[in-house]
């Protein structure tokens, strides 16, 4: 889970059951995972005692990033059916069991590890000092890596790469089981780096639900990658329509908000929250309503969107429209409203 609820009682102490009767809670908020795991461990250990799932609003957990790479998160063990996070801790188990063939290369290298250490040969010392020398560049610990490095949106994420079965069954057998060869340990030290090093990666999807949650990730200073290059805090970031603004050097930014209507020809988006602001989509039309499988403008009425995008005002300044970074449609989501009793 990206968010959880946060409760704490009038004595501002841990309560284990979700209290919505006014004057009942001392304090709530809604966490996102970057920004709860940054907090004094015993700000942690107090507050990981009085999570919910922000969905279903069952008893949640918080689970530290690990040594084998995986990621600080938010769960829970009592979902209830048709809960959203439900369905995601399930694709997340999924990957995990994907994953588990990997865990004999890792058993193998660990035991490499320890028949080297125990290798007494005439460079040792000097092949020790290289060794010591690459794990000084190897990761960092969790705590600072997630200061430095926060985040990185996976714009392309939609896009489904097949990895061959067959590529972890090759490693294994490559693997010697006789002594050693320094070079191949160090060629081992450096990958298993260079893959603790790889920043987390969030999806448009997943933000947009945590923003529209209210979340703690809209107003943190969360570092938030948008290519290898560029970097800005979460708070600068994302920005709700009702806030747009022609920005110096008209920078781009996070838009996000509701959908209010589209015109007829579907060449325009007004926005809720500010009347001022439209969505010029006709540059991408065929490509969005293919995407989102759109056959008319009321399709997109009370629509969720993000994205990445340009505020310009018009020459008398009294209108604003946001323009889709290169028109580029992996920069834009949006989640269509669910429609009502009546509508069906």
């Amino acid at each position: 889970m990206l968010d959880a609820i946060c409760i704490l009682s009038k004595d501002h102490q841990p309560t284990k059951q979700y209290q919505v009767v006014e004057g009942e809670v001392k304090a709530q908020t809604i966490f996102s995972i970057f920004e709860f795991k940054l907090l004094p461990n015993d700000k942690i250990e107090q507050y990981r005692h009085s999570l919910f799932c922000p969905e279903c609003l069952q008893v949640a957990y918080f689970r530290r990033a690990s040594k084998d790479g995986k990621q600080a998160c938010f769960g829970s063990r009592y979902h209830l059916e048709g809960c959203s996070e439900l369905n995601t801790h399930r694709r997340d188990t999924n990957t995990i069991n994907e994953a588990a063939d990997l865990q004999p290369v890792k058993a193998q290298l660990q035991s490499k590890d320890q028949q080297l250490l125990d290798v007494k040969t005439e460079n040792s010392v000097d092949f020790e000092l290289s060794l010591e020398s690459l794990k000084s560049k190897g990761p960092k610990s969790e705590e600072r890596k997630s200061e430095e490095q926060g985040f990185t949106i996976d714009f392309t994420a939609k896009r489904i790469v097949k990895r061959k079965p067959s590529s972890d069954s090759k490693k294994i057998n490559n693997i010697k089981t006789e002594k050693p060869d320094h070079n191949e340990f160090e060629l081992a030290v450096l990958k298993q780096s260079e893959q603790a090093d790889k920043p987390v990666t969030q999806t448009l999807n997943a933000l947009l639900k945590s923003l529209f949650k209210k979340s703690s990730l809209a107003t943190s200073d969360v570092w938030v990658h948008t290519s290898e290059k560029h970097r800005w805090r979460a708070k600068n970031l994302f920005v709700h329509f009702s806030d747009a603004e022609q920005l110096e050097k008209v920078a781009p930014r996070m838009y996000w908000g509701t959908i209010s209507y589209s015109d007829k020809q579907l060449l325009w988006l007004n926005v809720a929250d500010n009347k001022q602001l439209s969505i010029p989509i006709s540059h991408f039309k065929d490509e969005l309503l293919s995407r989102f499988d759109i056959t008319q403008a009321e399709d997109l009425k009370g629509a969720k969107i993000i994205l990445f995008a340009k505020c310009l005002n018009n020459k008398q300044k009294n209108r604003q429209f946001l323009t889709l970074w290169d028109n580029d449609l992996q920069y834009l989501h949006l989640v269509l409203a669910s429609p009502t009793i009546s509508d069906k």
